[in-house]
C-alpha cells in the first residue's frame, strides 16, 4: 500500500514514502523558502525520484502537531488536497507520537518534547512497553510544572527533541534519572509518520477528510487576533 507522509510541524520539515516493504525514499523539506512554495514540488520528486506518480499513491499520512502553525496547516491542508483528488484514505498522527516512537521498545518513561516558547513546552509522557501507552495527556505545559510532575518517578526518563537541550540542567537538576538521546532521534520523521500511517490503514483504519483538523494544543495568534476584533 504506497503511502506518503509529511511532517512540516517543526522547523526541520520532512516527505517520506513507504509501502508494506519498507520505506522507499525519505526527503528533508527545503525551508530556505516557506513550505507551502516547496512543498508540493518536492513530494512530486519524491515521488518520481522512486518511479511513482502521484495515482499510483494508495494512502496519505500527515504530522498533526503539535509545533508550527503555519507548518502543520501547510501540512494538513497539501495531504487533504491529495487524498480528496485522488480519492485515497489519510491519517493524522500526532507530532509527539511520532517523536517517540523510535524508543517504543525501551521499557522506561519517553517525554518528547516541542519548544511552546515562554519557557513552555507540548509534551505528552508515555511508557515504551514494545508499544507505546500515554501516561497523560498532551499539553502545552511550563516547563517547570512538568518537572515538578517527573520528580518521583524512580524509573529512566528519555526527554527528546532540541529543546530537551535547551533546558538540560534544569532536568537534570529536579528529575531523578534523566536520559537524552541523540540529536537524530530529536526531530519527527515523516518516515515514522509514514510507518504508523500505514498500520493503521492496513488495520482498515482512516481519518475522516473533512473533519480532520491541526492538533496546535493552543489558539494560533492569528485566531486570538480574529476573536479580539469579532468578540468584543
Amino acid at each position: 500500500m504506497l503511502t506518503l507522509a509529511i511532517d512540516s510541524s517543526t522547523n526541520t520539515g520532512s516527505i517520506a514514502l513507504i509501502s508494506e516493504d519498507g520505506l522507499i525514499g525519505e526527503e528533508l523539506l527545503n525551508l530556505t523558502d516557506t513550505h507551502s512554495q516547496r512543498l508540493m514540488p518536492q513530494l512530486v520528486n519524491l515521488l518520481e525520484g522512486s518511479g511513482y506518480e502521484p495515482k499510483d499513491l494508495e494512502g496519505v499520512g500527515v504530522g498533526l502537531g503539535p509545533g508550527s502553525f503555519t507548518g502543520i496547516r501547510i501540512g494538513l491542508t497539501t495531504a487533504k488536497t491529495l487524498a480528496q483528488s485522488l480519492k485515497i484514505p489519510i491519517i493524522g498522527i500526532s507530532t509527539l507520537e511520532a517523536m517517540a516512537y523510535n524508543l517504543k521498545y525501551t521499557s522506561a518513561y519517553l517525554c518528547p518534547m516541542i519548544d511552546g516558547r515562554r519557557d513552555r513546552v507540548f509534551t505528552v509522557l508515555y511508557k515504551g512497553k514494545g508499544y507505546l501507552e500515554a501516561e497523560s495527556q498532551e499539553s502545552l505545559i511550563a516547563i517547570d510544572d512538568l518537572l515538578k510532575e517527573l520528580v518521583d518517578i524512580e524509573e529512566d526518563i528519555y526527554f527528546i527533541g532540541e529543546v530537551a537541550n535547551k533546558y538540560r540542567d534544569k532536568i537534570m537538576e529536579e528529575v531523578k534519572e534523566p536520559r537524552f538521546v541523540s540529536s537524530s532521534f530529536n526531530l519527527p520523521k515523516a518516515s515514522i509518520i509514514g510507518e504508523l500511517s500505514l498500520k493503521r490503514l492496513l488495520a482498515g483504519k482512516e481519518d475522516n477528510l473533512f473533519t480532520l483538523t491541526p492538533n496546535y494544543l493552543k489558539r494560533s495568534q492569528a485566531e486570538i487576533q480574529w476573536e479580539k476584533k469579532y468578540n468584543k
